[in-house]
């Protein structure tokens, strides 16, 4: 039922008529019990795409409830995402496009204990930004330098869901290098340095992900090497 239906006919005490046969007018109390639903949403770190949806239901005086139907709805596309039952009150969806989502968790009420009427209820709703994973791609402007000399490391931040936001992160191994250096309207970052110590470099990005991309790193090899041994490898 929809609760405008339910509120309307039920207050905190209504008083219903029932004719029962060869007897007078006999009269039932009927009592109404509000109810308090959230919910909690998160992805699954694991699965990439599945959100966990976790309602949490308990009458106006803090006791739990028996029974009812939760469905939780994308307020977004206004798509229902799934239901369960009170004793049950967790699902997993799949398929929400990656981006910001409004999520909600309404409960059905319940009938099933007369004289008493458990009342519907709505969740707040609750925002989830919805990632997927990106590729990067991180390249150096020249695979062996000397000490001294510029080098220029490029990361690209790619995927299905359009051009990634946000911004990176450069280290050389567990040093910091570049921090948060935003991307571009094409999602590339750039980074250019003369610092790098000799020997066998190990330059690693992480992309701090936005709404629609999650984190992830990519890492390459850089050789930093004397101007005499360049040469010879050369």
């Amino acid at each position: 039922m929809r609760m405008s239906f339910w509120r309307a006919l039920m207050q905190v005490s209504v008083l219903a008529l029932i004719v029962l046969p060869g007897t007078a007018f006999a009269q039932y109390e009927v009592f109404s019990e509000p109810t308090r639903i959230g919910l909690v949403a998160s992805m699954d770190p694991d699965a990439p795409g599945h959100v966990s949806l976790r309602a949490e239901l308990s009458s106006a005086v803090g006791t739990g409830v028996a029974d009812g139907r939760i469905t939780f709805i994308d307020m977004t596309t206004l798509q229902v995402l799934g239901w369960t039952s009170v004793a049950q009150p967790q699902i997993t969806a799949q398929g929400l496009a990656p981006g910001r989502h409004m999520l909600r968790a309404d409960y059905s009420g319940s009938a099933a204990h007369l004289p008493l009427i458990i009342l519907p209820s709505q969740s707040a709703e609750v925002p989830l930004d919805v990632t997927m994973q990106p590729a990067l791609t991180l390249s150096s402007s020249s695979e062996l330098i000397a000490p001294g000399d510029l080098v220029t490391f490029v990361v690209t931040v790619s995927g299905d869901a359009g051009v990634a936001g946000g911004c990176v992160t450069f280290r050389d191994g567990e040093s910091v290098i570049a921090a948060r250096v935003p991307l571009d309207h094409a999602g590339t970052a750039a980074f250019t340095t003369s610092a790098l110590s000799s020997g066998s470099r190990t330059i690693v990005v992480q992309y701090d992900g936005d709404t629609r991309y999650a984190k992830a790193t990519a890492q390459i090899e850089q050789q930093v090497t004397s101007p005499l041994a360049a040469v010879e490898r050369r």
